[in-house]
């Protein structure tokens, strides 16, 4: 099937998927350690610049940014589009949950 400029592309879940995440490497021998969800909870809490008590695209776009993620723009997106139950473009306390279930299925790690 040829593409068509203005037409959309249907991309496997699994493919993209892959591209969201780093590959895991150990950089100058530290040791890379899977983050479990009070972990990042706090992280994410953490990103909360305003302090307002949710999560904006640009704060969830720096999160995945700290944690490594490749195509973080993509990342982002996919997301928002998991956790943010009332489509108001916020991670509130609420969706928090389902944000730390997107990432912990990407199995991002610190180093």
């Amino acid at each position: 099937m040829r593409h068509t400029p203005g037409r959309f592309i249907s991309i496997p879940l699994d493919v993209i998927t892959f591209i969201c995440q780093k590959p895991r490497t150990h950089k100058n021998n530290k040791l890379s350690l899977k983050l479990n969800e009070e972990e990042l909870l706090a992280f994410f809490k953490k990103q909360d610049a305003n302090k307002d008590g949710k999560l904006s695209w640009d704060e969830v776009r720096q999160a995945f940014s700290d944690l490594g993620a490749s195509w973080v723009s993509l990342t982002t997106d996919r997301a928002l589009l998991h956790a943010d139950e009332d489509e108001d473009g916020y991670v509130s306390e609420g969706e928090m949950n389902k944000l730390i279930q997107f990432a912990l299925k990407r199995k991002f790690t610190i180093q």
